[in-house]
Parts: C-alpha cells; sequence; structure tokens
C-alpha cells in the first residue's frame, strides 16, 4: 500500500500509522486516554541515528484533557482530529516541545533544540457532559456527589430553623 507520509497540521506534523474510527474524533474540551512513545534523537554505539525513548505511558493510558495545557503544546496539538483507534506520529519542533516560553518545566528529558517524536495511540474519547465523563473517575464523582448532598441538608435544616413561625391568617378577597 501507500507509504505513511508527514503532513502538516498546526504547526507539527502528523503521520497516520494505523487508521481508527473516524466517527469519533477528538477535539479541545474532550477528556482522551492514550498510549504513548515520547522518543529523542540519538546515537548508538555504531554512532548510527536512531530515536531514544525518554517518555511513555506503557499498557496503561494516559488521561488528557484536551486544551488544559498540562501536557507539551505539540502533543495536544497532534491530537486535534485524532480518531478513535488511531495511531499516529506527531514531529514535534522545540518551540512546541521542550522549548515552550509558555511553559516552565521543572527538568527537561531533553536537549536545547530538540525536535521530538511523539507516536500516541487514541484509545478512548469521551465527550464533555456524556454519561461516561461523568462516571469516569467514579471516587471523584461520587466524593463531589457527597459534598453536594451534605451542603444541601444544611441549608434545608437552616431554612427549616429560622422559616416563618406563624403561618400568614389573611383570607384572599373573593
Amino acid at each position: 500500500g501507500p507509504q505513511p507520509e508527514w503532513i502538516p497540521h498546526d504547526g507539527v506534523q502528523i503521520m497516520t500509522l494505523k487508521a481508527g474510527d473516524c466517527s469519533r474524533e477528538a477535539t479541545f474540551g474532550d477528556t482522551v486516554y492514550i498510549t504513548h512513545v515520547g522518543a529523542k534523537p540519538g546515537v548508538d554505539e555504531e554512532g548510527n541515528q536512531r530515536m531514544e525513548q525518554f517518555d511513555g505511558s506503557g499498557d496503561k493510558p494516559f488521561k488528557v484533557e484536551l486544551g488544559q495545557g498540562r501536557i507539551v503544546k505539540g502533543m495536544e496539538k497532534g491530537m486535534i482530529g485524532q480518531c478513535l483507534g488511531e495511531q499516529r506520529n506527531v514531529l514535534i519542533p522545540p518551540h512546541f516541545a521542550f522549548d515552550d516560553p509558555t511553559v516552565r518545566f521543572k527538568n527537561k528529558p531533553v536537549a536545547e533544540g530538540t525536535t521530538v517524536l511523539y507516536q500516541i495511540t487514541m484509545t478512548k474519547i469521551v465527550k464533555p457532559g456524556s454519561v461516561s465523563f461523568a462516571y469516569d473517575d467514579i471516587w471523584g464523582f461520587i466524593g463531589t456527589y457527597y459534598q453536594v448532598v451534605i451542603f444541601f441538608g444544611v441549608v434545608a435544616f437552616t431554612v427549616y430553623k429560622c422559616g416563618p413561625k406563624r403561618r400568614s391568617k389573611k383570607k384572599k378577597r373573593g
């Protein structure tokens, strides 16, 4: 078949390695689950260029809220429009990777000026407000639920205690 090729995509380059189900694709605001590997250019013992892994989720999917800016900007850019189940390479220039002036990285995994490559597989896409979104993080959800119940309990109690003691005896004029 045709060889996959790099396509410019909002400041990064993307290459689809394995097609997915494009009836669901990731956009800003979605919560997505991905498996990923981050690699940087390196050299092997013989001096040949190769990619060296510096980051990765292993088999456990990594949860990302798109648009929150919690991950490398180029990685987020590269996931916009990615289909469910799609595996793609994202080539990220330094200013959208670890030289991004808008982000303060505690310890950079790569040298300054490094273009990085992320291989990202989109394992799950959850749209805001959908059922799976609410139950996604079950303990967080239940925790919030209990807070709400306790809050309303307090409000009801206060209203009851401080409510009017006497009922109005005015008769409606007919």
